[in-house]
């Protein structure tokens, strides 16, 4: 009878000892994201509106958050041999969704249809692009819209600021590009000021981050930012980030 007693308190002892291994190990202390350059949100350097909303959603929950930049196409292929924790600026599609799992929406893309001001393009939706030469970038959801147009001609390229060259060039009729991000490359380069956005806009999507669901910790990150993010609102900070790069974007 004693020997009973004395195993049932071990017993008990030994499985609250694994219940802290298991929770240590699934505690989440750093993140690693990545993304193509995409100014303002991504710089080349990894720095942007993305990030400050991301280190400080991450820092408001104990977590370092790292970022690096390579072809967005090459962060996809990261992201499923989890060689990164996640992507960091990210639109939810039903393909995606299968793989993927995606955090609450932390901003919203406006996405217009970009020409040439001198070419008269008449843009009237999607339809308006059917026999047309897009300028996309390679890897991005919008290409299941485009997919859907009879007879579109799509030229991938690697970056936002080749898309605009490419139309600038009049390589193609068209390019698809976020608003913010269309009005910091003309900042950049004065001769896309030659390029006008078309209106209304295209698309409007919500912005995620979304980490591989076979990742061990995938619930783990995804709730961890949900909880930062919420803060941020809570706080003001979020507000403030957002107001930072509207009005370096020029974006009312």
């Amino acid at each position: 009878m004693t020997e009973l007693c004395m195993v049932k308190p071990l017993k008990l002892t030994l499985y609250v000892l694994l219940v802290c291994v298991v929770s240590a190990q699934a505690q989440v202390m750093k993140v690693v994201g990545g993304h193509n350059p995409w100014p303002p949100y991504i710089e080349s350097d990894g720095s942007g509106l993305v990030n400050d909303i991301l280190h400080a959603a991450f820092d408001s929950q104990g977590i370092e958050l790292e970022i690096q930049t390579a072809p967005f196409s090459r962060m996809l292929i990261l992201l499923e041999e989890r060689k990164v924790d996640l992507i960091a600026a990210l639109w939810w599609t039903e393909r995606r969704h299968k793989t993927i799992l995606f955090s609450q929406p932390y901003f919203h893309n406006e996405l217009a249809v970009v020409s040439h001001q001198d070419s008269h393009a008449d843009f009237r939706g999607a339809k308006s692009l059917r026999y047309k030469t897009v300028a996309a970038i390679r890897g991005y959801a919008y290409h299941e819209l485009l997919e859907s147009i009879e007879k579109v001609k799509v030229i991938d390229v690697h970056s936002l600021q080749a898309c605009l060259e490419m139309v600038y060039k009049r390589r193609a009729d068209f390019a698809i590009a976020d608003v913010l991000a269309f009005a910091h490359e003309q900042k950049k380069a004065p001769e896309l000021r030659a390029l006008i956005a078309h209106l209304p806009v295209l698309l409007s999507w919500p912005l995620h981050i979304g980490v591989n669901r076979a990742h061990p910790q995938a619930e783990e990150i995804i709730e961890r930012f949900n909880l930062g993010l919420a803060e941020l609102k809570k706080t003001g900070r979020y507000q403030q980030i957002i107001a930072k790069y509207s009005s370096e974007g020029g974006q009312q």
